[in-house]
């Protein structure tokens, strides 16, 4: 059995390097699992990981970037009571991104032994 990362966007796009430099991060990763014996690669959005995919926002590269991510079979996960609260439930469904209490998620990076990289 292999490592399992998991990456964790907190920025939002008042930081658009740091958030375009985890997706990157995410994609090489797994671009490179074999070879660096990966097992798993995940992506969370959190608070301003959230909120960078509001509508009238700049995020069209984002939001390309993790088409790309979800297609290659990155598992993409977002705080659901952050985007309920929000109340941007059709963006993250009509982008194929799963939400997920953070509690949970967070648990079970630890339980499972992921190690975690926040950007």
């Amino acid at each position: 059995m292999g490592a399992k990362i998991a990456i964790v966007i907190i920025s939002g796009l008042d930081q658009r390097d740091k958030v375009m430099a985890g997706l990157h991060v995410a994609k090489r990763i797994d671009e490179a699992r074999e070879e660096n014996g990966v097992e798993r690669v995940e992506l969370f959005l959190f608070t301003g990981g959230v909120r960078a995919l509001e509508k009238g926002e700049d995020n069209n590269e984002m939001l390309e970037l993790i088409k790309e991510l979800r297609e290659s079979g990155i598992s993409i996960e977002a705080c659901s009571n952050q985007v309920k609260n929000w109340k941007m439930e059709d963006t993250f469904s009509r982008n194929g991104i799963d939400l997920e209490f953070a509690r949970d998620a967070f648990s079970r990076y630890a339980v499972e032994g992921y190690t975690v990289l926040s950007f």
